[in-house]
């Protein structure tokens, strides 16, 4: 028997990603790539950091586009959700804009084939929807002070006369101190000055606002999306997430969708939660106005739905005169804060994260008194181990909820500061450091 040569297989090597050649380079001279934070069609977003004259600025996140071979023109079409934005940040001193993502810089890259970049806040944290699916669903307390959050920075797209047009809770990010960003301007757009809404029908069937659906976006079609927001973080679910929807792009078929979209029907979200049912009725009501298919019978901006929450806030926040009230049940956790203080006085660092770390309340939770004490006394542990990243995550974490409303005492308080203090000028963030500082000396 006679046998044949084997035969020679000639491999090509594959020319490596977009993402293989970025790694470890600079670029636009000032920011070294060093990780993938997410990838898609249009390009990837990598975790980032900015240098001047060889010296560390900060994280930043730097998204690039997967085109190449653009010019001052057609950048203009790849980043114009970006450009959007920019716009909506220079407004001035809005509250809004601290739930918005900020953008440093933007340009082209004539030695990366010409993509387009864009330079932008780093947010270390997670998209609510994985919290959602962790949670299952939240207490009306930490749901509230979320979307009072994403109302603020949709208030502020509002007044400028954009619209974001894809809001669901995968496109808000709640970072380590429990502050929400909401990002993806993908779809954003300003009103047609003319006409009164933005033209066009874009995004996913199930969190479109009908008239979305009919090319006919406003203010309030952000509004509907809000609502479904709060319908799903307050029941874990919605009949928007089950609907049979159509992804076939034809006339007949987003008639089809139009029609199931206004033919959905809301539950009252109290037959899923018995803390709207004995304490918050009404968020019934609110809700499902916003869940109107008629936009005219919802809130007109978020900025009107965020006004009606805080005064049905404040209402349900009214308390009897103090003489009525009970005295306070003493505190079954104040013994162990007496045992982690002990701790911390013979520098038992480690065991007082181990009886502590358990305790400490989650990003996206709100803190009471408890969770802030527990986050004060772990930043104690973590400064005396040297980890200042660690520290100045749960001081951070506490600055945030006093913030919203006061829980720790002004003495204390001003102390978590004065740590917070030493942990960024042990981080070499000067800048922060000086606010920090400053905000010490503002304090009443």
């Amino acid at each position: 028997m006679r046998l044949s040569p084997p035969r020679q297989v000639l491999i090509v090597p594959s020319s490596p990603s977009l993402e293989e050649r970025l790694l470890g380079q600079t670029l636009a001279g000032r920011y070294r790539v060093e990780a993938v934070q997410a990838s898609g069609a249009f390009g990837t977003v990598f975790r980032s950091s900015q240098f001047f004259c060889g010296q560390f600025v900060r994280p930043v996140a730097v998204k690039v586009s997967r085109s190449s071979g653009l010019t001052e023109q057609t950048a203009l079409q790849t980043f114009g959700d970006a450009l959007v934005l920019a716009r909506v940040l220079a407004s001035g001193d809005h509250e809004g804009r601290r739930h918005l993502v900020q953008i440093y810089d933007m340009g082209l890259l004539p030695e990366h084939e010409s993509r387009a970049f864009l330079a932008m806040e780093y947010v270390d944290g997670l998209p609510l929807l994985s919290h959602l699916h962790a949670a299952g669903r939240f207490s009306v307390a930490t749901g509230l002070r979320l979307v009072k959050q994403i109302c603020r920075a949709l208030a502020l797209v509002h007044e400028q006369g954009a619209i974001h047009r894809d809001l669901s809770a995968d496109n808000i990010l709640v970072d380590r101190r429990g502050v929400v960003r909401v990002v993806d301007f993908g779809l954003a757009a300003y009103a047609d000055k003319t006409l009164g809404f933005v033209p066009g029908s874009h995004g996913k069937f199930n969190y479109m606002a009908p008239e979305t659906l009919q090319g006919r976006s406003t203010p309030a079609s952000d509004v509907y999306g809000l609502g479904l927001l709060m319908y799903e973080l307050f029941t874990g679910g919605g009949p928007h997430l089950t609907a049979p929807w159509s992804t076939d792009e034809s006339e007949k078929r987003r008639d089809e969708n139009y029609r199931l979209k206004t033919g959905l029907r809301f539950a009252p979200p109290s037959t899923a939660q018995n803390e709207i049912r004995n304490d918050y009725r009404w968020l019934d009501g609110l809700i499902l106005r916003c869940l109107e298919s008629d936009s005219s019978r919802r809130f007109a901006d978020a900025g009107r739905l965020l006004a009606a929450l805080e005064a049905e806030g404040n209402s349900q926040d009214d308390s009897p005169p103090a003489q009525q009230l009970p005295p306070a049940p003493a505190d079954p956790h104040e013994a162990l804060f007496r045992e982690a203080r002990r701790l911390l006085a013979s520098r038992s660092y480690l065991q007082v994260i181990d009886r502590l770390d358990v305790h400490r309340p989650a990003e996206w939770a709100v803190v009471d008194l408890r969770g802030a004490r527990t986050l004060r006394v772990l930043a104690q542990a973590y400064i005396g181990l040297n980890d200042l990243r660690s520290a100045r995550e749960c001081l951070e974490q506490v600055r945030t909820a006093q913030r919203e409303r006061p829980v720790l005492a002004k003495a204390e308080f001003a102390a978590a500061l004065s740590d917070l203090c030493k942990c960024y000028r042990g981080l070499g963030l000067a800048q922060e450091a000086k606010e920090c500082h400053e905000e010490v000396q503002r304090l009443p």
